[in-house]
């Protein structure tokens, strides 16, 4: 557990490097916002600069590369801090998040607080409506503060909110006009920030899909080799008594549903599907590892495991690059999902027509005791000596 501890600090250490943000798909700004006390600012703002506001702010601010991030009037929108202090003593009406600092709140935050790698205040004044979540750092609650929801410390669910938001502030070059020429300024920073997401990201669609896939190849490797036969074989009947599989899931369960002696085995009949889509699933990555290392001339792992997983990795991979390619990019993840999809169809097939993977298929014939199957005679009834030509003349003795 604190080896997994310390790869999802890691990973949230190297999203600290993200700090190209923009609001709305907006340009990132590279003058100080400030707003007065009494003044009102309709918009979002994007800075690389500092961020103050005494007044309202009827939008988003967000504060990227190390910048200090002070809200001491009303933000109607969500406040991000990336790389910089933030301090809140006003009122925020959305969440707030800080990626890399200290976060100090001592007013008014109607949503959620997220941290990735920083430390949260909650002084005296503060009074957080939602959850404050923390990534790879700490929580310190003044006894007066106030705190409707939860405090939670290695929150994986954070991530279905914080990542979003910190990728939709992403952008792969800041640029600025200097004597009437548009010069683009590569971000050294963003390199690392959209390699750490993507290899969170990556990571954890790979370790998910690895650990069931890698199960049925270790404790069942004959049956995968099976399945896995089967697919070369005749991938078109497996693809056909997979879709029927498909087809067919939800009516069976709702016939199992109308009778008394069918809803108890309901459960098993999902554990039954699951196991069969994870078999298979794992016989379509060995395959489809083999082609590729075919196709491109090259020795692949010769462990079934290895095969597995590298089976997988290639589809998960073209998930990964798809969401950081651009316009190219939703062909890839659009490629990977399919042969995901396509995979697992293909692999209920295969272990409904090799019984889990407990048979051959097809069936392999008998083999005499020789060792040389018998030849086929016209004419042999089963059972009965071969029949002598008449026309021939007997052997000599």
């Amino acid at each position: 557990m604190k080896r997994l501890n310390k790869y999802m600090m890691a990973a949230a250490a190297a999203l600290v490097l993200a700090p190209a943000a923009r609001a709305s798909r907006g340009e990132i700004s590279h003058e100080p916002f400030f707003v007065a006390n009494g003044q009102t600012y309709t918009g979002d703002v994007s800075t690389d600069r500092s961020v103050t506001v005494d007044g309202t702010l009827d939008g988003d601010a967000v504060a990227v590369n190390g910048s200090s991030l002070t809200i001491n009037g009303e933000v109607t929108g969500d406040v991000v801090g990336i790389g910089g202090p933030a301090r809140i003593t006003g009122a925020v009406q959305g969440d707030v998040t800080e990626v890399g600092s200290v976060l100090e709140i001592d007013g008014k935050v109607n949503g959620d607080v997220n941290g990735i790698g920083c430390a949260v205040k909650l002084l005296e004044n503060a009074n957080v409506s939602g959850d404050v979540s923390v990534l790879g750092g700490t929580v310190l609650k003044s006894p007066g503060a106030k705190l409707s929801g939860n405090i939670n410390a290695f929150d994986l669910g954070l991530l279905r909110t914080v990542l979003p938001r910190v990728m939709r502030y992403g952008d792969s070059y800041s640029y600025h006009r200097r004597s009437e020429h548009l010069e683009y300024w590569h971000n050294p920073w963003l390199v690392g920030g959209l390699v750490g997401v993507g290899l969170m990201i990556f990571f954890s669609m790979l370790v998910t899909g690895v650990i069931l896939l890698l199960i049925p190849a270790v404790f069942f490797p004959s049956s995968v080799e099976r399945g896995a036969a089967l697919i070369r074989a005749d991938i078109w009947k497996a693809c056909g008594v997979g879709a029927l599989m498909v087809v067919g899931f939800f009516p069976g369960l709702l016939m199992l549903t109308v009778s008394v002696l069918g809803i108890p085995l309901i459960p098993f009949a999902l554990l039954l599907y699951g196991a069969a889509a994870v078999l298979g699933l794992s016989a379509f990555s060995v395959v489809l590892q083999r082609r590729f290392f075919e196709g491109i001339k090259r020795q692949g792992p010769k462990g079934l495991a290895g095969q597995v997983a590298s089976g997988y990795a290639l589809m998960a991979g073209l998930m990964f690059f798809g969401k950081i390619i651009p316009l190219a990019g939703g062909i890839l993840s659009l490629i990977g999902f399919m042969l995901i999809v396509f995979g697992t169809m293909l692999g209920l097939g295969a272990a409904w027509l090799t019984r889990m993977g407990s048979r051959a298929y097809p069936p392999v014939p008998a083999v005499p005791a020789q060792g040389y199957p018998a030849p086929v005679v016209p004419g042999q009834v089963p059972g009965q000596p071969v029949p002598q030509d008449s026309s021939q003349p007997p052997a000599a003795k």
